[in-house]
């Protein structure tokens, strides 16, 4: 499915070049594996209320080339393509288009690292709102939106699998 409205396709770059960047950042107290199956499942956002829809076009298993379309507020649907995808590590996608003219461009990126306790999960959203004065606009959105990013990226906690200690890898690794 592909909207109306082309969103400009962006890469890696786009994600310390963009207007806005709003980094976020989160511990977990799980395992890397249980984290990822919550980026990828169909109840990731179900906590944010603007965030009333999400679906997969793409069949699972789910990996690079993996399409999902994001409904906000009712309002506007966005096509989301990942192209990066590494199990347990990172998934990386761009905006292809949208239902409406809403934003020049748009990546997110979620990187996990592993720690002692769990998982720290970082959420990079980098974007073109395709206004004038992007760059100044950037300074004062970018620090506007990291509560909030950091709100939402917490909200992941509801989702995750509970994983017994006994269950983790690293658990076995160490008995």
């Amino acid at each position: 499915m592909e909207f109306p409205h082309a969103v400009r396709r962006v890469d890696e770059q786009f994600l310390s070049t963009a207007p806005v960047i709003v980094t976020a950042t989160v511990d977990l107290d799980a395992p890397p594996a249980a984290v990822f199956e919550a980026l990828g499942s169909d109840r990731m956002w179900s906590w944010v209320p603007v965030l009333d829809r999400l679906r997969w076009l793409t069949p699972r298993p789910l990996g690079a080339g993996a399409v999902r379309v994001l409904r906000i507020g009712k309002l506007v649907e966005v096509e989301e393509e990942f192209f990066r995808w590494e199990d347990d590590r990172r998934a990386t996608f761009c905006v292809t288009s949208a239902s409406r003219p809403a934003l020049k461009a748009l990546a997110e990126d979620f990187a996990l690292e592993p720690t002692t306790r769990g998982t720290r999960l970082t959420w990079t959203m980098a974007l073109d709102p395709g206004l004038p004065g992007a760059g100044v606009l950037g300074k004062v959105l970018g620090p506007m939106l990291a509560p909030g990013n950091r709100w939402a990226l917490g909200g992941i906690r509801k989702i995750i699998r509970p994983v017994a200690v006994q269950d983790a890898p690293e658990a076995a690794a160490v008995a």
